[in-house]
């Protein structure tokens, strides 16, 4: 999530009453509203004590995909290969690959998240980003048309295997996968594909927060942003420029808190108390920002003649705001209906309902249910899932599943709780779910 959405949010002067947390299970995250979890996290006296991710050695590499195909120029800056990072153990140790969620790359919060968990529970960890990130998209999808699991989860196993070869000097004990958000999803479907292929060998796979099916979840952002901005999104602009005016009031006001920091935004949430409506627009928001790059780059790459017209040359110097701009209307919804399922239906003959039910983790029902290594972390009130999908979830996990009582989307991941389980459910020889 963009740092000027989450301070933006909680600058909208509007009169709500705060839910502060309660002591249900006796569950110390201080942010019962799923809206202000998902934007503003978690403070940071709640965190986790990890070492600085400038103490720990994370290193980038690239790398170069063979058989891929020409990057448009309009892309230049992408043509080295893929970026991701190896944060290695001095011996041999476990390693765990983590897969970001949808628009983030390898290096963004919360990858850096498990960098600093799992290296200091002892931990080889190798970060990728997510297939709907503009750097996997044009180098190491086949398609760069995100959004297929099956698909995707197939670059990223072949991603993965590319990247061990690279590395052969990590002395690995076994391998492990984690994943937030749709790479939640997507670590399933790669655990599924090693079982098939047996190219790794997953000893335990953890999900934090998957959405139950993506489509739906599609339609919920896009509504969080088109239902909560006052004359829909063709006032965007004057929405988007009334919040970047309070961002800047509040900081000439407050100038001895990081603008960038957590406690920045936890103060201002604190001081202000947004309502939810402007919450959701602004989570919309972010993931608008999310799709429409997706979007572009898809049109771009397959000369598809949605945003810019077919064959128009796209040169390292072209103006690109007039597509920005259009890109910035359109969201998840416009994309799935306009780009994804056309092409797919063409590329599989499955209809549209088909491809809808492959993009759900009921589609792999069953196994899900039988993997005793796959694990579920997860919050009642994510605000991503429809009425009733959370225990649907569950139910696919059973004795697998750690549901919190709240924590929003993937907000109280820092939570100190949060990463004692995340790295209980790889190092401990039991699983500690709770169904509740």
């Amino acid at each position: 999530m963009y740092s000027f959405i989450k301070t933006g949010i909680i600058l909208l002067l509007l009169n709500t009453t705060v839910v502060w947390a309660s002591t249900a299970m006796n569950y110390g995250y201080p942010l019962e509203n799923p809206y202000a979890a998902t934007i503003l996290g978690t403070p940071n006296d709640f965190k986790a004590e990890l070492p600085r991710y400038n103490r720990i050695p994370s290193k980038e590499y690239t790398l170069e995909i063979p058989d891929t195909r020409t990057i448009p120029d309009v892309f230049w800056y992408h043509r080295q290969g893929l970026n991701y990072a190896v944060t290695a153990q001095n011996k041999k140790a476990p390693l765990i690959f983590a897969i970001a969620g949808t628009g983030a790359g390898h290096r963004s919060a919360k990858m850096k998240l498990f960098q600093r968990a799992f290296y200091q529970a002892g931990y080889h960890v190798i970060t990728i980003s997510s297939p709907t990130f503009t750097n996997f998209m044009v180098n190491a999808s086949k398609t760069a048309i995100p959004g297929n699991l099956e698909e995707d989860s197939a670059d990223l196993y072949n991603v993965m295997q590319q990247i061990m070869n690279e590395h052969s000097e990590l002395e690995v004990t076994d391998y492990n996968l984690i994943g937030y958000s749709l790479g939640a999803s997507q670590a399933a479907f790669v655990a599924r594909l090693d079982e098939q292929k047996k190219a790794i060998g997953f000893n335990k796979v953890l999900m934090i927060n998957p959405p139950l099916n993506l489509f739906h979840s599609v339609k919920l952002l896009d509504n969080m942003l088109t239902a909560n901005i006052p004359g829909g999104v063709d006032n965007f602009n004057a929405f988007f420029k009334n919040f970047m005016k309070n961002i800047t009031a509040y900081y000439r006001e407050h100038q001895k808190l990081s603008l960038t920091g957590p406690d920045f935004f936890y103060a201002a949430y604190k001081d202000k108390n947004p309502n939810d409506s402007k919450m959701q627009a602004l989570i919309g928001i972010a993931f608008r920002m999310s799709s429409s790059d997706m979007m572009f780059v898809s049109d771009v790459f397959n000369n598809l003649g949605y945003l810019v017209p077919k064959n128009t040359p796209l040169e390292t110097t072209t103006s690109l705001t007039r597509y920005s701009k259009a890109s910035r209307r359109l969201g998840f919804s416009d994309y799935v209906e306009e780009i994804y399922l056309p092409y797919f239906s063409k590329a599989t003959g499955s209809s549209h309902d088909e491809l809808i039910a492959q993009s759900s983790l009921l589609s792999i029902k069953d196994y899900l249910q039988q993997s005793d290594n796959i694990g579920l972390m997860h919050n009642e009130n994510d605000p991503i899932l429809m009425k009733g999908e959370i225990d649907t979830i569950k139910s696919l996990f059973p004795g697998r599943a750690m549901v919190y009582p709240y924590g929003g989307h993937c907000g109280n991941m820092e939570y100190k709780d949060n990463v004692a389980y995340m790295v209980n459910f790889f190092s401990g020889s039991e699983f500690s779910g709770s169904n509740k």
